[in-house]
């Protein structure tokens, strides 16, 4: 990485884009595991701190996301690392993304940290007990002496039953692998016991998470030892009898592949979350929730789902979306006010109710009621109840588009469309990539001005996990509504929910996906079904899905880099195979 990142120091354009040029020109694998690496969602687990702000000082490899969410939440951050180039890049991107909340320190080699007794309200240790297996020259003494009130440390499981690969979605599970590392941890891991025992030390108050998959790359923040926030276990993970009999069993906390454990110097009151419910209740009216699970997303915010235990009805049952990025503040309020919007302009279109949005102690919150039933990813592989969850797609969609057709002249073209497809153009680093797709888009503005075509509301990220059915594959709800225009092209949210469902149940890649369905005669019957009532109920030439089918893969890249607060890179060629 030495001379990408001697490149990027010495560009002078905007440190969005030279991020963008960094993780391009890294091997693929080396890019893959810092992408992961910078997710603000690594902070996820900040939820369950006692503080809402004060000084917190984060020890690791600077390019981690959580400085940033840590400093997106209200903290002054210190970052301690031992390579300058890396705490440069943590002060630059600091100053990109959340001006005046970061300083760095070079150290980390010496038995002790070079701060005062007590210096930080927060101290977060990433990448395992400190050891010289770890790299660290302190013990987690030292960790203790300069924190005032709260100590976090991220560690991998000496018996955890997977490794992440550093790349995303793969994972080791090789037995020898796995009895190689229990016998001789390559980092010094320690099972459950011993690692909440090192991160408590002397102190009296401590709990311990598993960051579920993996800590590299995790999505749910599970207790251990406590009943809440839980683990998801959807109808396909049922389906793995050995996984269900673990959990029944207990053995979920000593095989877990990741663990944070969480250390008070002394008992402080409640939980950031729990105050945050308390403020929620207060303005919505209702008692107070407690969490039931804790979601890290891959937008960069934290997912709260509470339960009211013991409680009938829907009160307390909220879903809560926590911006852990100061770029995703814009996406939380947007999606808070296109739920109140579709609800009272769109009524058959089912979407959450919404219920609270605001800042609450520097978090921007929102708050919706959480919907019932099953996520739409726990139909994969069962044809009836995706077959129900398309039709209805194809039904409700249709009633968000205007009632009056428009005419798609040149203007329209260029001020709808053009934009977006030249900020696809310009990211594409291959030449081959480039021409093919610009070719695309002229072949698109041949089938596209003057035609008539029934505008409306675009959702533009509609997958399965952003819908909500009932045990028969009905939808009863369509979430995430951040990224979502006014105003655009038809049937494009239907395109993406089946192609990317076609994805998911083949596992092959978008591009695999896309060319399937093609040709009328390689799709499947639900999904030829959906697309032509679609096009029928709202009465669009049938030549339309054809032209906006092969446009199909210009259209994603579009709506990611337009939310994405950097490009992938060489995301469409990669994804596309183009």
């Amino acid at each position: 990485m030495g001379a990408a990142l001697e490149r990027f120091f010495l560009s002078s354009a905007s440190f969005k884009r030279r991020l963008e040029t960094l993780v391009l020109e890294l091997p693929e694998d080396e890019s893959d595991g810092l992408m992961m690496l910078m997710k603000e969602s690594r902070g996820a687990w900040a939820m369950l701190l006692a503080g809402a702000a004060g000084r917190a000082l984060f020890i690791g490899d600077a390019f981690s996301g959580t400085p940033v969410a840590l400093g997106t939440l209200g903290f002054d951050v210190t970052v301690l690392e031992k390579e300058p180039e890396r705490l440069r890049f943590a002060l630059e991107r600091a100053a990109a993304l959340a001006p005046g909340s970061t300083n760095a320190v070079a150290a980390g080699d010496s038995a002790t940290l070079p701060f005062l007794d007590e210096s930080f309200d927060l101290v977060v240790l990433e990448g395992g007990l400190p050891s010289p297996a770890t790299g660290w020259g302190f013990t987690a003494d030292e960790l203790r002496r300069v924190c005032r009130r709260e100590l976090l440390i991220t560690a991998d499981n000496r018996l955890g039953y997977k490794r992440s690969t550093g790349r995303r979605g793969a994972f080791r599970r090789h037995p020898l692998h796995l009895i190689r590392e229990i016998v001789r941890p390559s980092r010094g891991e320690r099972a459950l016991p011993g690692t909440l025992a090192a991160g408590r030390g002397p102190w009296g108050h401590a709990q311990a998470f598993s960051l579920y998959p993996h800590a590299r790359e995790f999505s749910h923040v599970v207790a251990l030892g406590q009943p809440r926030p839980r683990l998801t276990i959807g109808p396909r993970e049922r389906k793995n009898r050995l996984k269900v009999l673990g959990t029944r069993l207990g053995l979920f906390p000593w095989l877990t592949p990741s663990f944070a454990v969480h250390a008070q110097r002394v008992a402080s009151g409640p939980s950031r979350i729990n105050r945050l419910l308390e403020e929620v209740a207060a303005a919505c009216g209702e008692p107070r929730p407690e969490v039931d699970m804790l979601v890290a997303t891959r937008s960069n915010d934290a997912l709260l789902h509470t339960t009211l235990p013991g409680g009938a009805g829907q009160e307390g049952r909220w879903t809560v979306h926590i911006a852990l990025q100061p770029a995703k503040r814009r996406m939380v309020e947007q999606h808070h006010a296109w739920l109140t919007r579709v609800r009272a302009e769109y009524p058959g279109v089912p979407v959450p109710q919404p219920l609270f949005h605001g800042v609450i102690e520097g978090a921007e919150v929102a708050v919706e009621r959480r919907v019932d039933g099953l996520n739409g990813t726990d139909v994969t592989g069962e044809p009836r109840l995706t077959d129900r969850m398309f039709s209805d797609a194809s039904e409700h969609l249709v009633r968000l588009l205007e009632p009056q057709a428009t005419t798609m002249d040149d203007e329209l073209f260029e001020t709808m469309l053009q934009p977006r497809f030249d900020l696809v153009l310009e990211l594409i680093a291959s030449r081959e990539t480039h021409a093919r797709v610009r070719r695309m888009i002229e072949r698109a503005r041949e089938g596209l001005v003057g035609r008539a075509v029934r505008l409306g509301v675009y959702h533009a990220d509609l997958r399965a996990k952003h819908l909500q059915v009932d045990s028969d594959g009905a939808i009863i709800g369509y979430l995430d509504w951040g990224a979502s225009e006014e105003r655009f092209l038809p049937l494009i949210d239907l395109l993406h929910l089946i192609i990317h469902q076609r994805k998911q149940e083949t596992g092959g890649s978008f591009g695999a996906a896309w060319r399937s369905i093609l040709a009328p005669e390689n799709r499947r019957p639900m999904e030829q079904r959906a697309l032509v009532n679609y096009m029928d109920a709202a009465t669009l030439d049938s030549d339309l899905l054809q032209v906006l089918l092969e446009l199909y893969p210009v259209l994603v890249a579009g709506m990611a880099e337009l939310n994405w607060d950097y490009s992938r890179p060489d995301w469409v060629r990669r994804q596309f195979d183009l």
